[in-house]
């Protein structure tokens, strides 16, 4: 699975045990932050001659925007009811989660066990009786799905009869939209034809394939198993049944990558019958066996933020050169097949149903987060308990969060649009937006990161590097104003 995966939520908890509280150390490691700062200074650029490399020291945040109080005991379960027979509006998405691997690739901060066909069978069977059991509750029946992701961990490691049977089980329970986008997310390694075909038989449309990079040497130094040769016959087979959209994610910054090799990972995307690539940073998770193979020096550095920027700024290039259309920040097009609903849905904070140990969700702005041990999650399944083990509230100001972070991953900004969810919110006594805004407005635009057309704010490459620091800094300036 990609590093900057596909916007699935993961528990206060799980992001803490992946992360710890580490914030971006030297210069030469991205290491993701464990929490968000806010602090006023994090919210300027500074003004530099490089500002894709330097405009910031650090990213702010993993997902900008989370915020929330935590419901726990009799009250989350109670409120857990409501929730689940309250109807739901407007677009939807649902994840489903297998948590097992057959490896653990070194960059991975979410392996969830290796996978044995005995663990998969009994995890298949807990998952259907939770989707199963979720069938008739109003916050499912009520409104369409516009897009199912089954994600992981390796979906594909599963049998395909399993992998026919979920999704079949999937398609019947949940109310799929007429032209729902339902993805299955796997890697090149022991994904053949039969497995494709599996897929297929169920309704999958889409498929999303972890390749990170096609370099063989860097492949095998990050664990992935499959050679450059390998993975562009699995791909080919995979679009030759022309049945679904398939679209990979490439990874830039990985040990020992230059520049000019990322910049070949992307032209073997294009030399590919493939419709639509993820383009994504890679973040260094503290703990992971690639953190301590640079630290014990057994391992190549990694790209730093500012060698990131130029990575950026090159893969920017050759997707514009191309033609290929821009999804949202990371997502690319290179067909009309592809069409990224999922992602825009859940980075979006709209409702997700969820199901799997450790998936999140949300309804109605409230977030939820299921039990991530596997053996607990199987326990409460199998008693016929929804496995959710955390709740929380939706922030006070979750209309001009979503606003913000929507219309951020599409590289701009309508001012008139958040003075909108203003008026919405709890927010009311904000000052309107152009004046709130305007000494980050007016820094940003002199760093080289945004440019204005009143109302429109448009990131320039620079901006959309730093993108999650701009999103943070915006909600975190309201939050602090009000």
């Amino acid at each position: 699975m990609a590093l900057s995966m596909p916007a699935r939520l993961l528990s206060p908890d799980a992001w803490k045990k992946i992360h710890g509280n580490t914030e971006a150390g030297r210069d030469g490691m991205n290491i993701v932050p464990g929490d968000s700062r806010t602090a006023g200074e994090d919210y300027f650029a500074r003004i530099t001659d490089n500002p894709l490399g330097r405009a910031f020291e650090r990213k702010t945040a993993v997902h900008a925007g989370m915020g929330g109080k935590r419901i726990e005991g009799q009250d989350a379960a109670g409120l857990l009811e409501r929730l689940r027979e309250t109807p739901r509006q407007g677009q939807a998405a649902a994840y489903v989660h297998l948590p097992y691997c057959e490896s653990k690739c070194l960059y991975c901060g979410f392996f969830g066990g290796a996978y044995s066909e005995e663990a998969g069978a009994a995890y298949v069977e807990a998952l259907i009786r939770e989707v199963e059991s979720e069938r008739n509750h109003a916050s499912v029946a009520s409104a369409p799905v516009n897009a199912l992701y089954l994600g992981g961990g390796t979906p594909t490691a599963l049998r395909p009869f399993e992998l026919t049977r979920l999704l079949r089980v999937l398609r019947s329970a949940l109310p799929l939209a007429n032209d729902c986008e339902i993805t299955v997310e796997g890697r090149i390694h022991n994904f053949g034809a039969e497995k494709m075909e599996a897929c297929l038989e169920g309704g999958a449309n889409r498929f999303s394939i972890g390749v990170q990079t096609f370099n063989t040497d860097v492949r095998r130094r990050i664990g992935r198993l499959a050679d450059q040769d390998g993975v562009c016959r699995c791909l080919e087979r995979l679009a030759s049944y022309n049945q679904a959209a398939v679209v990979i994610d490439l990874i830039y910054g990985l040990p020992g990558q230059s520049v000019d090799a990322w910049e070949e990972d992307i032209r073997a995307f294009l030399a590919l019958p493939l419709d639509g690539v993820d383009l994504y940073q890679l973040n260094i998770f503290p703990g992971s066996a690639l953190a301590r193979g640079i630290a014990a020096g057994s391992l190549p550095e990694t790209a730093s933020l500012a060698e990131q920027g130029a990575f950026f700024e090159r893969g920017l290039a050759v997707m514009q050169s191309a033609r290929c259309r821009r999804l949202s920040m990371s997502h690319w097009g290179r067909t009309l097949r592809e069409r990224n609903l999922y992602n825009p849905i859940a980075k979006g904070r709209l409702d997700c149903l969820h199901y799997g140990a450790g998936a999140g969700g949300s309804l109605n702005g409230w977030f939820m987060f299921n039990a991530s041990n596997v053996e607990e999650y199987l326990r409460r399944c199998d008693g016929g308990e929804k496995p959710v083990a955390v709740l929380t509230a939706p922030p006070e100001d979750l209309d001009i969060v979503r606003v913000i972070l929507g219309q951020m991953e599409h590289c701009r900004l309508n001012l008139d649009d958040v003075d909108a969810a203003f008026s919405r919110s709890a927010r009311r006594d904000c000052p309107d937006a152009r004046t709130l805004y305007a000494p980050l407005l007016d820094n940003w635009e002199e760093a080289g990161l945004v440019t204005r057309d009143d109302p429109w704010v448009e990131l320039t490459p620079a901006g959309q590097f730093w993108q999650v620091n701009l999103s943070q800094a915006l909600i975190g300036r309201q939050r602090r104003m009000s």
